[in-house]
C-alpha cells in the first residue's frame, strides 16, 4: 500500500474517532454532585452530650438530605441528644438541644452535685440571687442562755462553705427561675453538701452574695466574746 493510499485510509478513521469522542463528551451526563451529611459515628444513647468522636461527615447525594439535617460537626458538638442515635443515622436539628435546655443535670460540673436550700427574704439575699451568682454559706449556731427565761444568744457564726455557684432559683412547688424565689439550688461537692446539711440541723443558714471575680476564701469564725481566726 502506497503512502498516499495509507493516508487516505487513516485520516478519515482519525477524523471519525475524534468526532465520536467529541459527541460522547458532549452527551455524557455530568457526575452527580455530593454534599456533606452529619451522621452518628457510633451508637449514642439519648441524653448524651455529643463529642467530636461521636460524629462524622459522609458525602451523599443531595436527595439523601432530610429536612433539618446538620452538615458540620461543629453544629452538633456539645449538644445533648433528645433521642438515641444509631450508628450511621443522620443527626437532625430537632433531635439535639443545648445543655441548658436539656435540664439542670447538664449544668453541674463533673464531681459536683445540685443541692437545694429553702430561703426567705433574708437568707436568700432579698431576691438578688440568679443562676451564675456565687455565694458563701454562713452558719450561725445558737445556744440557750445559762439562766432560765433568757432568750437564745448566738454562740458561733462561720462560713462553712465558701464560693459556690447558684444553679437556679425558684418557688416551692414550681420549676424554672423566679425573681421571688423561695428555693436556691447550689452546685457543691458531696462533702460541701454534707457540711451544709449538717449545718442546717445545728443552726440557721444564710447565703452571702459574692462580688464578681472575688476568689477569696473567708475562714473567720465569730464566737460570743471574740473573733477566732
Amino acid at each position: 500500500m502506497t503512502r498516499r493510499r495509507l493516508l487516505r485510509v487513516i485520516v478519515p478513521l482519525l477524523a471519525a474517532l475524534v468526532l465520536t469522542l467529541a459527541v460522547a463528551k458532549a452527551t455524557a451526563k455530568p457526575p452527580a454532585s455530593r454534599v456533606p451529611l452529619l451522621v452518628a459515628a457510633t451508637a449514642v444513647p439519648a441524653g448524651s452530650v455529643l463529642s467530636a468522636s461521636d460524629l462524622k461527615l459522609q458525602q451523599v447525594s443531595p436527595s439523601a438530605i432530610l429536612p433539618g439535617s446538620l452538615t458540620t460537626i461543629g453544629a452538633a458538638q456539645g449538644l445533648v441528644t433528645k433521642v438515641a442515635l444509631s450508628r450511621g443515622s443522620p443527626v437532625l436539628a430537632d433531635e439535639v438541644e443545648p445543655e441548658a435546655a436539656a435540664g439542670l443535670a447538664y449544668q453541674i460540673p463533673p464531681g459536683n452535685r445540685a443541692l437545694t436550700l429553702a430561703v426567705n427574704g433574708v437568707s436568700g439575699v432579698a431576691g438578688n440571687l440568679a443562676p451564675g451568682s456565687h455565694v458563701d454559706v454562713l452558719l450561725t449556731v445558737s445556744q440557750q442562755a445559762a439562766q432560765a427565761g433568757q432568750s437564745a444568744v448566738p454562740a458561733e457564726s462561720t462560713v462553712i462553705v465558701p464560693d459556690v455557684a447558684v444553679l437556679s432559683t425558684g418557688l416551692a412547688g414550681t420549676s424554672g427561675p423566679s425573681a421571688g424565689y423561695s428555693l436556691v439550688t447550689l452546685s457543691v461537692t458531696p462533702k460541701q453538701a454534707a457540711t451544709i446539711a449538717l449545718g442546717q440541723q445545728q443552726g440557721s443558714i444564710l447565703l452571702l452574695l459574692r462580688p464578681p471575680g472575688d476568689t477569696t476564701k473567708p475562714t473567720v469564725q465569730i464566737h460570743v466574746g471574740g473573733i477566732v481566726p
